[in-house]
């Protein structure tokens, strides 16, 4: 556009542009990511890292001076280890009870077990007195039993 146009050029030179969105603030500053909590798992992996077994007060210094390098506090782990014992022994309790749950199932199993075998047993024993009798019956001629003379000798 040129120095010297006509104010009506001018005019339709602006309106041509759409007009600009309001102004906005400055876009926040990127969200730093949250610092991971050093925890007591963190630690145990550490222990088993190291060789523990050996200048035990040496290693324990050690760590504790990283640990503080890296603003982590000692006690903040301590706390983290009584959570994670406390839910540990919570799930051995459940653990033991669903323990105690299945055995007295597998009690009343064994119960009903018995219960079939003497079951079982008792029809063995009368299956073969039955077929005992039915091979007997099939080898002796089957006699009418006389009732009179039974009654007559006294004998029932």
């Amino acid at each position: 556009m040129a120095l010297f146009t006509k104010k009506s050029e001018a005019k339709i030179e602006i309106e041509q542009f759409p007009p600009r969105p309001p102004a906005m603030s400055a876009p926040p500053p990127p969200a730093t990511p949250a610092r991971r909590i050093y925890g007591i798992g963190d630690a145990i992996v550490l222990m088993r890292s190291l060789p523990v077994d050996q200048n035990v007060d040496l290693i324990v210094q050690v760590i504790r001076a990283t640990l503080a390098s890296m603003n982590v506090r000692v006690q903040d782990i301590i706390e983290d280890a009584r959570r994670k014992e406390q839910a540990t022994e919570a799930g051995i309790q459940e653990l033991h009870g669903k323990v105690a749950e299945l055995e007295r199932d597998l009690d009343a199993r064994r119960q009903e077990i018995l219960g079939l075998e003497a079951d079982l047993k008792e029809t063995s024993a009368v299956k073969e007195r039955l077929q005992l009798a039915e091979n007997i019956a099939s080898v002796v001629p089957s006699q009418p039993i006389a009732l009179e003379s039974s009654a007559a000798n006294g004998s029932y």
